[in-house]
């Protein structure tokens, strides 16, 4: 039976990013409160209901309930118990491509109206270099702590990496810092930035790292497709004969972070005079993806008048699997094949129902993210002569039908 105790943590935004993090701080003991803009998402959540599947996650989350070490509500008021915050509400990139700071600071407000002085905040929301910093001073009247521990766990198994993957955390001075290792350490271990700008530059700079590695991928199958020869082919060879040879799989990249951190990064103080055009330069070649194989498919089409397309794959990834559509691709994609073909019969289908209706009589089926099961038994429902368009290489040489996977300059027909 769920028992009455004063909440210890407030964790402002019950999202992807705030939700695993306060079920997970409530598994280990804690009293954790947890503050949702959203009266929908808090009645969820209050019912022990959540639409996001990261495994365990449910379970825990109606075990806190059930012990009553977690709470929702959708306001925040002041208690006269000592509390700390951890503020991990969306940072998104505004419609100019710049850094949003409306709903941080909202959430910041809020803490600000119910916390006491030298009461620990810590923003786990991605930030700006810079902009924690910036926070602590438009509320520095508040007397508050600070501290940047901002997540760096991947969508569709957030929880249990609150648990396995190191917490960084940077404080606004040593005992700020202190406080928020102490809070973080319930969960395992925590690794110590100086100051609150390194602890950003950290989950901003990998980030961007992994947009830069994945667009160079993208830039060899391009090129590889141009030239004949098969990137799939050279990623083996070439990784068992040059040691210092590493490239990642090509393929579509998308999701609520990669596709506005290089934003938040281009935001951070003091950037006017670096010349930033390397990273542009790999999020516009991402960006031209939907392009590229809208293209493609309206050339294959032409071979094939009148015949469906099926996206198979409309989360921004599929492994660790996720219903998360923020920033997908099979978004774009289909926008832009509707532009070009408005009279496609274009049909959508993510594994979360039946997939025969989806692709029954088409002529070309895209297989839009690394979702394992998009190609598992794909043969027995594909209409006879159908052409695939493989976009993560989920589809080998064995496959028994045509498949065409990016990066493939043979463009040859497998069977």
């Amino acid at each position: 039976m769920a028992h009455t105790r004063q909440p210890e943590i407030v964790v402002t935004g019950c999202g992807a990013v705030g939700l695993p993090l306060a079920v997970a701080l409530a598994s280990r003991g804690a009293s954790v409160l947890g503050i949702d803009a959203d009266p929908a998402r808090v009645a969820d959540l209050t019912a022990g209901r959540t639409a996001l599947g990261d495994p365990g996650l449910t379970e825990a989350l109606r075990a806190g309930l059930e012990t009553g070490d977690l709470s929702f509500s959708a306001i925040l008021t002041a208690a006269p118990d000592e509390r700390a915050y951890i503020l991990a509400v969306p940072t998104p990139a505004g419609a100019d491509g710049a850094f949003d700071s409306g709903p941080i600071e909202a959430a910041m407000a809020a803490v600000s109206a119910a916390a006491r002085r030298d009461e620990l905040v810590c923003v786990r929301s991605t930030m700006p270099i810079g902009a924690s910093r910036a926070l602590a001073g438009a509320f520095a009247s508040g007397g508050l702590l600070f501290a940047a521990c901002p997540d760096r766990s991947v969508a569709g198994n957030a929880y249990a990496e609150q648990f396995s993957l190191p917490h960084v955390v940077g404080g606004l001075g040593d005992e700020a810092g202190a406080r928020a290792a102490a809070i973080f350490a319930r969960l395992g271990t925590v690794m110590h930035a100086p100051d609150a700008e390194t602890a950003e530059a950290i989950k901003l700079f990998a980030n961007v790292q992994r947009d830069v590695s994945f667009a160079l991928a993208n830039q060899f199958a391009l090129i590889s497709e141009a030239a004949g020869v098969d990137l799939a082919v050279v990623r083996q060879v070439g990784a068992a004969g040059f040691p210092r040879f590493s490239l990642a799989r090509p393929g579509p990249v998308g999701g609520p972070c990669l596709t506005k951190d290089l934003a938040l990064l281009l935001a951070s103080a003091g950037l006017e005079s670096v010349d930033t055009r390397l990273l542009s330069a790999a999020r516009s070649l991402h960006e031209s993806l939907a392009d590229h194989f809208a293209a493609a498919v309206e050339t294959e089409l032409a071979e094939r008048p009148g015949q469906a397309v099926p996206i198979l794959g409309l989360a921004f990834k599929g492994s660790p699997p996720t219903g998360d559509r923020r920033g997908a691709f099979a978004t774009a994609l289909c926008e832009r094949l509707g532009r070009r073909l408005p009279k496609l019969d274009l049909r959508r289908w993510d594994p979360v129902a039946g997939r025969a209706a989806a692709v029954r009589g088409a002529g070309v089926v895209v297989l839009a993210t690394d979702h394992p099961d998009l190609a598992i038994g794909l043969d027995a429902e594909l209409a006879a002569g159908a052409m695939v368009f493989d976009l993560t290489g989920l589809v080998g040489p064995e496959a028994g039908f045509a498949a065409r996977r990016f990066g493939d300059g043979a463009a040859a027909t497998r069977s």
